[in-house]
């Protein structure tokens, strides 16, 4: 665990709102300032990854790439986050999330997501996903086709 000195509500409160920056530029397909949101040494890792997608992406560059291909994908999207739990002394964020998003060929993926957002110096250093990878398949599948 990451442990953080001198935590303060000031910071917890910016974690958060980095969190639902995230979501928010996502949404808008703004991948330059979401980029903006990353460590350049930062990292994801998917627990339970689909056949065919990687089980980490490392590096800021890396996973814009691997994002951005992602939601090239995507016709629509959309979230709902449901909770957020912030855990000041470990600089990390949980957030709950449903996503829909269409995809082209008439495919579909709906899930209920959890993230877990590490953060150093306000912005963020790893994020942990936990997904369906039943459901994630679909859109790892419809990348490739695109």
């Amino acid at each position: 665990m990451q442990a953080r000195n001198h935590t303060s509500k000031k910071q917890n409160e910016h974690d958060v709102y980095v969190v639902n920056r995230y979501f928010e530029l996502l949404h808008r397909k703004e991948f330059e300032q979401w980029a903006d949101l990353w460590n350049e040494h930062g990292r994801i890792i998917f627990f339970y990854p689909p056949d065919g997608f990687p089980p980490i992406l490392e590096g800021k560059a890396a996973i814009k790439e691997a994002v951005q291909r992602i939601f090239d994908a995507f016709i629509t999207y959309s979230y709902d986050i449901t909770a957020l739990y912030p855990s000041p002394e470990s600089g990390a964020v949980c957030a709950e999330y449903k996503v829909r998003a269409t995809l082209s060929g008439d495919a579909e993926y709906c899930g209920s997501n959890i993230l877990v957002f590490h953060f150093q110096e306000g912005l963020i250093t790893s994020l942990h996903m936990y997904a369906d990878p039943r459901a994630f398949q679909v859109i790892v599948d419809a990348g490739r086709k695109a």
